[in-house]
């Protein structure tokens, strides 16, 4: 999967969601006991990564399989589709509630806001 530098704040934000959310990621395929000890490998070679672009690119292409490729290239798409024409100031907190939401219903930020408000008026 290519990864540009442009993108790498986003997936490194999927991937923590991810990985927090989930402790069966990257293998939630796998129902076997095996896929949690795969999961805390995966978290651990994650831990260990700089962040940088590509050490980045090393695991995801290590640890993701296409189905979580693809899902990863969706929310880059989503996130692209949705820059913000305006800067928003969150608190920390209210952001990561706000993305991890979002994340859960598979939508950007943007999306999930524009759809709250728009339920809420119908």
């Amino acid at each position: 999967m290519k990864i540009k530098k442009s993108d790498l704040t986003t997936v490194i934000q999927w991937i923590d969601v991810q990985l927090s959310k989930d402790d069966k990621f990257p293998f939630d395929q796998d129902a076997s006991s095996k896929a949690s000890k795969k999961h805390l490998k995966a978290l651990k070679a994650w831990r260990k990564c700089s962040r940088n672009l590509k050490e980045v690119r090393e695991w995801c292409e290590e640890w993701l399989d296409k189905e979580y490729e693809n899902k990863l290239a969706t929310s880059l798409d989503n996130t692209k589709a949705h820059k913000a024409n305006h800067t928003l100031k969150l608190t920390q907190e209210a952001h990561d509630l706000l993305t991890a939401q979002a994340d859960k219903e598979d939508l950007s930020p943007s999306q999930l806001i524009v759809a709250h408000f728009l339920s809420s008026h119908n």
